[in-house]
């Protein structure tokens, strides 16, 4: 009798474990930087770069975006976008003179229905 229960409970696991495999899909939003949109090196005080964001959220879905500059706020957003739309913008950042090298950029993206927060960044060298 024992043996019996233990296979019945072995196979509802399996049972439950395949449905949750095959029928239940990841909630996630991504974040990313187009590599080919900056460069390594600056030789004016600007900073041009392209980030983007895909929802994979099931729904419509409220985003904050916030840019920093070596640890600074220098930029904020807020967008929606519904499941599977993809979101890209180019952003120009302007760079003052006390700004040290290397200068690291970095995007974040917070979803603000869960407040999941992503991030991404690259950092830069100033020419003298």
């Amino acid at each position: 009798m024992l043996k019996i229960a233990a296979i019945v409970a072995i196979t509802i696991a399996i049972v439950i474990a395949g449905y949750m495999f095959i029928f239940t899909e990841k909630q996630h939003s991504s974040l990313y930087i187009i590599p080919e949109s900056y460069l390594d090196q600056t030789p004016d005080n600007t900073i041009f770069f392209t980030y983007g964001v895909i929802c994979s959220e099931k729904e419509a879905t409220d985003y904050e975006i916030q840019i920093f500059l070596n640890d600074v706020l220098v930029a904020t957003d807020q967008i929606r976008l519904s499941n599977n739309e993809r979101y890209e913008k180019n952003e120009r950042l302007e760079l003052t003179e006390n700004v040290s090298s290397p200068v690291q950029i970095e995007v974040f993206l917070t979803n603000k229905e869960n407040m999941n927060i992503e991030s991404v960044h690259f950092r830069i060298e100033l020419s003298t």
